[in-house]
Parts: C-alpha cells; sequence; structure tokens
C-alpha cells in the first residue's frame, strides 16, 4: 500500500501525541491502540474505494445471448473497460423470466464488482411470482440507459392491416390469435396483455426464452402478433412482416409515417416501453454505488453511445439512482394494475 504524506503526518501525530498524553497518565496504551487501528482502517477503505476496480467486473445478463438487453450490456462493458482499465465481463444467465441471473446477482459478493442490466421485469416479477429466488429488497437501480416504444407488428399471415382489422378479427376469432413474448412479465408479454384489455378481445400467449426465439417463430409464421422495438421495423420495409401501430402518445419523429394504436379508435391507452437499465446489490456501500453510476451516465451519455443506441432501436437515456428509482415505482405501479386486471400469475 502507497502511503500518502497526509496519512505519514497524521500517523506521527496520532504517535506523538500519545507518547506525551501516556507519559501525563491522561490515556491507556489500550486507548491509543484502539485510535490508531480506527485510524488505519478508514484510510483503508478509502484507498480501496480510490482504486475500484482493481480486478474483473462481471456483468449479468438475464437474456440469452444476441439480444437487445445483451447487445447493450456489451457495449457498456467494452465502453467501461476504458474508463476503468479493468476486464468488464458480461455473463449471459437466462432462465426464468429473468429471476434466475437476478437471484445470482443479488447473492453475490456486495463489493461492487457484479452488477445486471435489467428491463421491466425488474418491476413486474415481484407482482406476477408467488414467490421469488430473491428479496426484490435486494436489489437497487443504478442508471436507467435507454427506452424503447414497443410497435405491433403483424405477421403476413394475418388478414389485416391496421389496427381495426386485427381488432374485428380477433373478435370473431376469440382465443385463436397467437401473440410472441420474450417471457412472462417482459415488455412485449405486457404490451400485448394492455392491447387486449384495451381492444376487449382474447389473445393467446405464447412466451419464448429470449428476443431471438420469439423473433424467430414470429417471422416464421407460428405466431400472429409480435411486440417488439423498432429494430424489427427493417422485416417490415423486406415485406416480411407489417406494423400496425406504436405504443406511444404521439408518433415518432423518425417513422413519423407509423400511427400510434392511440389514432386506431379501438384501443386506448394502450402506451408501453421497454426499458433497460443497470441494477446491483443493495447492500454494496453507497460510495462504490455512487462511483459505478456515475461511469455509467458518463458512458450513457457520449454522443457515440447515443448513437449507438438509437441503432438499436432505443431512445437514449441516462435517469441517475433517484430518478430511476421514481421511474421503477411509477412502473410498478402503471403495470401492477394491468397484472391484476389480466390476472397474470406465474407459479
Amino acid at each position: 500500500m502507497a502511503y500518502q504524506p497526509a496519512f505519514i503526518l497524521r500517523t506521527v501525530l496520532v504517535a506523538a501525541g500519545a507518547t506525551v498524553l501516556s507519559l501525563a497518565g491522561l490515556i491507556s496504551a489500550s486507548s491509543f491502540a484502539q485510535t490508531a487501528s480506527q485510524t488505519n482502517a478508514q484510510t483503508s477503505a478509502a484507498a480501496s474505494a480510490q482504486v475500484f476496480p482493481d480486478h474483473a467486473v462481471q456483468v449479468v445478463v438475464p437474456y440469452p445471448p444476441a439480444g437487445l438487453t445483451d447487445n447493450i450490456a456489451r457495449y457498456f462493458a467494452a465502453k467501461l473497460k476504458d474508463i476503468w482499465n479493468q476486464p468488464v465481463v458480461v455473463e449471459n444467465k437466462p432462465g426464468a423470466s429473468a429471476t434466475l441471473g437476478a437471484s445470482i446477482v443479488a447473492r453475490a459478493t456486495p463489493d461492487g464488482y457484479t452488477m445486471m442490466v435489467g428491463s421491466v421485469g425488474m418491476a413486474t416479477n415481484p407482482l406476477m411470482f408467488k414467490e421469488l429466488p430473491y428479496k426484490a429488497s435486494d436489489l437497487t437501480p443504478l442508471a436507467l440507459v435507454g427506452l424503447a416504444p414497443n410497435v405491433l407488428y403483424v405477421n403476413n399471415s394475418l388478414p389485416v392491416k391496421t389496427v381495426k382489422e386485427l381488432v374485428e378479427y380477433a373478435k370473431k376469432n376469440p382465443g385463436k390469435v397467437t401473440f410472441a413474448s420474450t417471457g412472462f412479465g417482459s415488455s412485449p408479454h405486457l404490451a400485448g396483455e394492455l392491447f387486449a384489455s384495451s381492444a376487449g378481445v382474447q389473445l393467446l400467449h405464447i412466451p419464448y426464452k429470449g428476443t431471438s426465439a420469439a423473433l424467430a417463430d414470429f417471422l416464421g409464421g407460428q405466431v400472429n402478433i409480435f411486440f417488439d422495438t423498432m429494430q424489427s421495423m427493417r422485416y417490415v420495409q423486406e415485406g416480411k412482416i407489417r406494423a400496425l401501430g406504436v405504443t406511444t402518445e404521439k408518433r415518432l419523429a423518425d417513422a413519423s409515417e407509423l400511427p400510434t394504436i392511440e389514432e386506431s379508435g379501438v384501443a386506448s391507452g394502450v402506451i408501453s416501453s421497454s426499458w433497460f437499465g443497470y441494477f446491483i446489490q443493495t447492500a454494496v456501500p453507497e460510495a462504490r454505488r455512487k462511483q459505478i453510476a456515475d461511469a455509467l451516465l458518463k458512458v450513457a451519455n457520449e454522443k457515440e453511445t447515443q448513437e449507438k443506441l438509437k441503432s438499436f432501436g432505443l431512445i437514449p437515456i441516462a435517469l441517475d439512482p433517484v430518478a430511476y428509482q421514481k421511474f421503477l415505482d411509477a412502473e410498478t405501479k402503471r403495470w401492477g394494475a394491468v397484472i391484476k386486471a389480466q390476472n397474470i400469475k406465474v407459479d
């Protein structure tokens, strides 16, 4: 450990003071030893915080590789490596609607070397699962980095070209129109349930383990509907699927030709976005959490990062832990009403 001049001076003064006081009989040797020990411990803790990280940092992605969450995690990992001069390793731990990956992070040593990229499931899983393999309070938000409005896509095999036509078709075929999701409690799942509830139709939910699997079956015609991000608009341009509407209050500037679902007049209040942000154990010291959050926000605010996120079909954003927590609370409240109304439960 390299001691700083201030520390050496402080130690000398403490030692000198102790000698004088001991000679005067005012303090005991044991009292001085305790004081010196506390001083050393405080200095060591401060030095430890300054050198973080001094080895590899792990970022858990609770979804399979090659999906949007994975792409975001790997981009940020490369940027953090440059900032920290330490490896930042992305580990995919899919399963159980992202609760497997979350539980791994929750049980990790709370030293700041293990964090995760989460999405809407972090807000909805505690509301849907009878029991989680971790306590929701064990994890806390670090930084929100991206939003992704959902688009209502339909397979070409479905004889509809507008949201109104889709609702009419679904009412004539109750329970026969299917929609894919990336897992229970995922943004595509909740968007589908919200749409079904608002439009007064019965849709059959088909959950998949991640975006890649859901998209493959959707493009192949195995499922009829998929609420996905703007990233899938390229398949629309290739003529493989149709985009009927976007789940925002106003039309998107980058896709002004795409109407909102609200404009259809047959499904009101279908406002939904995927979001992506970092979480870490609540037990990690606050100073360490702030240090990590600051690094993430530095990356999120870079112009290069914002352009990259836009290429992923995201709306770049950079919310600090306080603002992120407020956002998370609002998401929990909003989707909690949908989960209750649609009686969504996972045993």
